[in-house]
């Protein structure tokens, strides 16, 4: 049986294999970035060193199977985690503070990668008009991931016996 570390590392570890294999093939890798996704509603400070090692795995894993500079996605997911980390605090947030520290996450990572990207002369991301609705439906996809996280947390707080939470 796997723990739970090992099971988050396995799956954001998948999350980029699909990303870099899979989303290609049917035109959404440039819309949506799945490892990112996932990390930013995951981050959390106490998860941050497991999200640091699978932000690391899984962005040298993209880079290599696209054959991108290696650690340009590496560099955009750990700034993702920490930031996203960071803003999240460790305290039950609200799905405003989880919606705001994705958010955060996500701007540090396309800033990340807008910078890096630029000085190596890569541009990602969709071009033109789309930029923004990528942006958006980005937006769109974290603050509803915080939405649901804070309402799942909720309801699992409310199903646990109050001594098992002061304990």
């Amino acid at each position: 049986m796997l723990n739970r570390s090992t099971l988050l590392l396995l799956v954001l570890t998948l999350s980029a294999l699909v990303q870099a294999r899979l989303l290609p093939e049917i035109g959404l890798d440039r819309w949506v970035s799945l490892p990112l996704l996932l990390t930013l509603l995951f981050s959390t400070p106490r998860r941050r060193p497991r999200l640091l090692v699978a932000a690391l795995i899984g962005g040298l894993l993209i880079d290599t199977l696209l054959w991108r500079p290696l650690g340009l996605t590496s560099a955009a997911l750990i700034a993702a985690v920490l930031v996203a980390a960071s803003v999240r605090g460790s305290a039950a947030p609200g799905w405003v503070r989880r919606s705001a520290a994705g958010l955060a996450g996500f701007a540090a990572a396309e800033a990340i990668l807008a910078i890096a990207g630029g000085l190596v002369g890569l541009s990602g991301g969709a071009r033109g008009d789309a930029e923004l609705l990528r942006l958006l439906l980005n937006a769109a996809l974290l603050v509803l991931g915080g939405f649901i996280g804070a309402r799942r947390r909720d309801a699992q707080l409310r199903e646990r016996p109050l001594d098992d939470r002061l304990g």
